[in-house]
């Protein structure tokens, strides 16, 4: 299975009408008694979240009685998964490669290959979607599953070994894009900030920003208003520090290549005093990447290069 970081948006579209698609299938024929809820949703001043292989969850995550759900079609984030419905058994199949699993809403047994095993909590049926609890997904399909409770937000990702493999690897280019692709958590005291004004699928850009000859760490700009840092430990990319960019012009402390003054801030913003950058643009249109390499006095090599298909990061020349 693959790790699928939020770089292609295009791949995004796709995979978002398969879901839909998925999540009709599901519903057929489901009996309405089957939509009620059986306990009351618990009460929470913050909506929870949930992103899968970096991806946020289509659908609304649920906690019931302390345990947190997400919609069954989330699992496409997973790998290649199909699903199906016996209306007449009620039960919801689960395909990927060679391994089948049937499980049952409101019930903790669950097939995988004909034999049986047991869940630690019952998949639910609410408003017609199957939703299983994270743990389910953790015991059953492989993936690490992390909650941040201060933030209602829940991580659930698989390891790519070619991925670590690059990050790893003495290939600065290579490296860079495998921390991309690397699973994103966030240690904050409060949900991640959001992109406030979204310019659509054609607009869209996002810039990815390093220090100069570094890969451990870097910054993420989407449509030009909002800003994320990470540092990379233990495998996985923390999220550290983050900014929605207003249209006022200004300063964010000794962050030079930031030409605007923010609105909102939350975690521990960074410092590249001193700093040589790198920054990386493509663009979808002229399929290739453009890159700036800079410091608080300006641009010090730019030029555009095309990177390796399904890549984003390109080998900058003055770096060596």
């Amino acid at each position: 299975m693959k790790n699928t970081a939020p770089l292609h948006r295009a791949i995004w579209k796709q995979k978002k009408w398969k879901m839909l698609l998925a999540a009709s299938i599901l519903t057929a024929g489901v009996a309405p008694a089957m939509f009620m809820p059986t306990v009351a949703e618990a009460a929470t001043t913050t909506k929870p979240m949930a992103y899968i292989n970096n991806m946020p969850a289509q659908y609304d995550v649920v906690i019931r009685q302390g345990v947190t759900y997400i919609a069954l079609t989330e699992l496409q984030f997973l790998g290649d998964y199909t699903f199906g419905y016996d209306n007449k058994s009620k039960q919801i199949s689960i395909k990927t490669g060679s391994d089948q699993y049937v499980l049952t809403p409101n019930s903790k047994t669950i097939k995988k290959n004909g034999q049986n095993a047991t869940l630690s909590s019952v998949p639910i049926l609410v408003k017609g979607k199957a939703m299983l609890p994270l743990r389910a997904i953790g015991e059953t399909f492989g993936a690490q599953v992390r909650w941040n409770q201060a933030a209602k937000e829940a991580y659930i990702y698989t390891t790519n070994t070619s991925i670590v493999k690059d990050y790893n690897g003495s290939d600065l280019t290579a490296a860079r894009e495998a921390a991309l692709q690397l699973p994103r958590l966030s240690s904050f005291g409060q949900p991640r900030l959001q992109v406030k004004n979204p310019l659509g699928p054609v607009d869209s850009s996002t810039a990815y920003i390093f220090e100069q000859g570094q890969k451990d760490r870097f910054f993420v700009i989407e449509d030009n208003d909002l800003v994320s840092y990470y540092t990379i430990t233990n495998g996985n990319a923390m999220l550290k520090w983050q900014a929605n960019l207003g249209k006022q012009a200004g300063t964010i402390g000794d962050l030079f290549f930031i030409k605007t003054k923010s609105v909102a801030e939350a975690g521990t913003r960074p410092s590249v005093a001193g700093k040589t950058l790198v920054s990386f643009k493509y663009s979808r249109m002229l399929e290739e990447t453009a890159y700036d390499m800079m410091n608080k006095k300006g641009s010090l090599e730019s030029g555009s290069a095309t990177p390796t298909k399904g890549k984003v990061i390109v080998e900058v020349p003055g770096e060596k």
